[in-house]
This record gives structure tokens, sequence and C-alpha cells, in this order.
């Protein structure tokens, strides 16, 4: 759990503000586009990315780690 939370952390905000709210806070695309003031499709867009990044981070320390 530290690791996410550091990994999720590590993210470029751009990235990690959409993810938190949709994955951690619960909100629904709609709501986190409302609250960033950013369109429905790149609230989507960007939480596919920050979750594909936080995949290849976490492959990365799990290598690092072996």
């Amino acid at each position: 759990r530290a690791v996410m939370k550091a990994l999720i952390a590590g993210l470029p905000e751009v990235l990690r503000q959409p993810l938190v709210l949709s994955a951690v806070e619960g909100m629904r695309s709609h709501e986190v586009a409302v609250v960033l003031g950013i369109p429905e499709g790149t609230v989507r867009t960007r939480v596919m990315r920050a979750k594909a990044e936080l995949r290849r981070r976490f492959l990365a320390a799990q290598e690092v780690r072996a």
C-alpha cells in the first residue's frame, strides 16, 4: 500500500489529480471534469494514462526488488 501511495504521488499532477478524484474519491468522470475544468473525455484519457504509468512503474519496482 505504501508503495502504491508513493507511486501515485510520483505521477505528474496532470495525471495524478484525475486518478485520485476518480479512483480514490470515487467521483464519476463527469464530476471530475467539472472540478478540474476539463472535458470529460480528457478525464478518461488521463485516468487511463495514469493507470498505465502506475502499472509500468510498479512492474519496474518489482523487477528491482527481485
